[in-house]
């Protein structure tokens, strides 16, 4: 019965299972749809809550400011202005900046890990190419 090197087969489940991870999140990462990621149409936000991830400014003076102070306008159907509240402004977001981020420093520990089997994986056929190499020197000729 023959028997397969221990490391060799460890190194080739881990880099099958753990390799085809890293490329799933690799191949998302650089060539996935980008733009799903959006806020829903239905579902937009106020200005206040995404404040951490872009500013409007007008004049120079933060959207925000304007809409506190009363001084940004709109004009209803018959022209009359009136001031915009904040309320009436929303927004919607491409998260794709935030998974993208998880994506990567999900693919850091696991190329970190595909990296331990792979070398797993050389050791062990290494070890069996010499093994076998000397298990044929040791033969008797005839």
């Amino acid at each position: 019965m023959r028997f397969i090197n221990p490391l060799l087969l460890i190194g080739m489940i881990g880099v099958l299972t753990i390799g085809s991870g890293l490329a799933a999140d690799l191949m998302q990462v650089f060539y996935g749809e980008q733009g799903i990621y959006w806020t829903h149409k239905d579902m937009p936000l106020p200005l206040e809550k995404t404040g951490e991830n872009f500013q409007v400014f007008i004049g120079g003076k933060p959207l925000q400011d304007h809409l506190d102070e009363k001084t940004f306008f709109a004009a209803d159907g018959e022209l009359v202005p009136y001031p915009v509240a904040s309320r009436d402004v929303t927004v919607r977001v491409n998260n794709w900046p935030s998974v993208k981020a998880r994506i990567l420093t999900k693919t850091t520990l696991t190329g970190f890990a595909f990296g331990v089997n792979l070398t797993l994986m050389i050791v062990g056929l290494v070890q069996t190419c010499l093994q076998r190499k000397k298990k044929a020197g040791n033969r008797p000729r005839g």
